[in-house]
C-alpha cells in the first residue's frame, strides 16, 4: 500500500483536527486497486495477442513469475502478515511453497464447478485495449474475478494498518510541534525492543520530562472501538502515553487503571489543548506554555 506524501498530511491535519480520516484511505486503497487492475488486464491482453489461454496454468506461471513476495501471497489469497503470523517466517522460499498449496486448491475449485454446474452458465469478459480487443471464457473470467476480488481483499485488509505504521511518527512530531514541546524533550529514532524478531511492534515515540529524569513512552494507535489490542498491548509495550483515534469506556477504563495517559482523536476539537494539559501534567515543557 502506497500512501503519498500529500494523504500522509491530508491525514494528520485531519487527525489533529479529530477529523474523520478513513475517506483518505479508501480513496488510496481505490486508486491503487484500479492501478492494479488495469496493469492486471493489460497483461492478459498480451498473452491472449500470443495466443496464450488465460488457464490455470497461465494464472500460476503468472503468480509464482512475480518478483515481489507481498504480491505473490496475495495473488494466491492470503497476505504476508497472516503467513508470518501462522508459520513464524515469511521468506520468499516459504511464500512461494504456500502459494503452490493455495493454487492447488484453487485449480481443484474451477476443475469441481466445471464437472458440477458450470455448463449452463455462462461469463464472458472483453478487455479493449487501443483497436485490441479479447474475450475471456468461462473459466479465465473467473481467474480474473477471483484475482481482482483477492487483491481488493488484501488491499482492504492492509490498509488501515500500514497508515497507522506509516503515519506515527510524523503525527506525534506535528502535533509535538503545533503544542511547542522543543525538540531537546523529543526521541523520535526508530527502536525495537526485541531486535531478534523479524516482526517487532516498536514503542513509536518517546518525550522527555523538564530535567530529561524521565522518559516516557508514547504509542499511537489508530484503532476503532472493541479493537482487542487494546491495553494489552500497552502493557506489552511499557507504553506511558496513549494516542488514539478512538477508545471504548472500557479502553479508556483499562487505561487508567494502569495509570496510562491518554488522548483521543475522533470528534475531538481541543486536541491541542488537551495534549498541553496531559504534557504539563507530566513535566514536559512547552515553549511559550501559557
Amino acid at each position: 500500500m502506497n500512501f503519498n506524501e500529500l494523504a500522509l498530511n491530508h491525514t494528520i491535519d485531519l487527525l489533529l483536527r479529530g477529523k474523520d480520516y478513513r475517506e483518505v484511505v479508501l480513496n488510496t486503497i481505490n486508486t491503487e486497486f484500479l492501478d492494479f487492475a488495469i496493469s492486471f488486464f493489460k497483461d492478459i491482453i498480451y498473452a491472449k495477442m500470443h495466443d496464450k489461454s488465460i488457464d490455470f496454468s497461465w494464472y500460476q506461471q503468472y503468480v509464482m513469475n512475480n518478483k515481489d513476495s507481498k504480491d505473490i501471497a496475495i495473488l494466491c489469497g492470503t497476505n504476508i502478515k497472516t503467513i508470518f503470523n501462522t508459520y513464524g517466517t515469511s521468506t520468499k522460499e516459504v511464500v512461494l511453497d504456500i502459494a503452490q498449496n493455495n493454487l492447488k486448491y484453487l485449480y481443484e475449485i474451477l476443475q469441481n464447478l466445471e464437472n458440477n454446474n458450470m455448463a449452463d452458465l455462462g461469463i464472458n469478459i472483453k478487455i479493449t485495449y487501443k483497436d485490441i480487443s479479447v474475450n475471456l471464457d468461462l473459466k479465465e473470467s473467473l481467474l480474473v474475478i477471483n484475482a481482482l476480488a483477492t487483491k481488493k481483499i488484501a488491499l482492504r485488509g492492509s490498509a488501515y494498518s500500514m497508515i497507522g505504521k506509516r503515519i506515527e511518527k510524523p503525527l506525534m512530531l506535528e502535533l509535538c510541534k503545533r503544542c511547542g514541546i522543543s525538540e531537546s524533550h523529543i526521541d523520535a529514532t526508530n527502536f525495537k525492543k526485541d531486535k531478534k524478531l523479524e516482526y517487532d511492534r516498536e514503542v513509536d515515540f518517546k518525550l522527555y520530562n523538564k530535567d530529561r529524569s524521565k522518559v516516557y513512552r508514547v504509542e499511537v494507535k489508530l484503532m476503532s472501538k472493541g479493537n482487542p489490542e487494546s491495553a494489552d498491548a500497552v502493557i506489552a509495550r511499557d507504553t506511558d502515553i496513549f494516542i488514539a483515534y478512538t477508545l471504548s469506556e472500557q479502553n479508556k477504563q483499562q487505561l487508567e487503571n494502569l495509570n496510562i495517559v491518554y488522548l483521543e482523536l475522533k470528534n475531538n476539537s481541543n486536541i491541542l489543548l488537551d495534549f498541553k494539559k496531559l504534557c504539563k501534567r507530566l513535566d514536559i515543557p512547552l515553549i511559550n506554555h501559557a
